[in-house]
């Protein structure tokens, strides 16, 4: 069988992906290498549509579209570059990282100051009901982010909003249920009133350079899985979430 690409260096394409499935390999292994690979998809309807045909998962194809920057539910998280992921710009060869995707959240090596994207997904908003009160529930899909870092390394990210201002994000914890990872953001209960979620992440956000900020989980995180959210829109059904695991 021939390899789908000439050199290590060739970006993936829709044909890639195919040829990935075809020889067997499972969703979380193709998406893993859809995360880290350069990619250049083609992502009109009747593509889409291919892939389909072709037995490509509804998974793989929404990471294709992630990793393109295709979905979002904020204009200004949309990607507007073609840059290698984690590669730092001419401007970040001193200790200051310089992500290239706008709104974007990237785990940060601070040893050689090199960054990589988490994966964007879509979290859907729902309402979850109980006997004395209710949940506002987040759900993204898969059981398993694409991007997964060791519990040893250091919980370091960083993020370029391109604005003086904090960011103003959340990090989860997640809970995998029925192939799918979900958080209950708000818990509502006729006894004690509304509460936060229990599974938030404190975190501690400082500026790197204009509109860079580095972002640090206020506790080690334990193994499983996380996404950050930021601030949803008004009456919005879902929000932009960056995910990944601890193993």
């Amino acid at each position: 069988m021939k390899p789908t690409t000439s050199s290590k260096n060739d970006a993936l394409t829709n044909k890639s992906v195919t040829d990935l499935h075809k020889a067997g390999l499972g969703d979380e292994i193709i998406m893993a290498k859809i995360a880290q690979s350069k990619c250049v998809f083609d992502l009109s309807t009747e593509a889409l549509i291919e892939l389909k045909s072709k037995g490509v998962s509804d998974a793989v194809i929404k990471a294709m579209i992630n990793k393109s920057g295709a979905v979002s539910g904020n204009p200004a998280a949309n990607t507007t570059t073609a840059t290698e992921p984690g590669k730092l710009s001419s401007s970040a060869k001193s200790s200051t990282p310089s992500p290239e995707l706008m709104n974007h959240v990237y785990l940060y090596n601070k040893g050689n100051h090199s960054v990589k994207p988490l994966e964007k997904s879509v979290a859907g908003m729902r309402t979850k009901q109980g006997m004395f009160g209710g949940s506002a529930m987040l759900q993204v899909d898969g059981a398993k982010s694409a991007i997964q870092i060791g519990q040893a390394e250091s919980a370091t990210f960083v993020i370029n909003t391109g604005s003086a201002a904090l960011p103003e994000l959340t990090l989860y914890k997640l809970k995998s249920v029925k192939n799918k990872r979900e958080v209950a953001s708000m818990k509502v209960n006729t006894f004690t009133g509304v509460k936060t979620g229990e599974d938030v992440i404190s975190l501690n956000i400082s500026k790197l350079s204009d509109g860079v900020f580095e972002i640090i989980p206020a506790k080690k995180l334990d193994k499983g899985e996380y996404f950050f959210t930021g601030k949803p829109a008004t009456g919005a059904n879902s929000m932009d979430a960056y995910t990944f695991g601890v193993q």
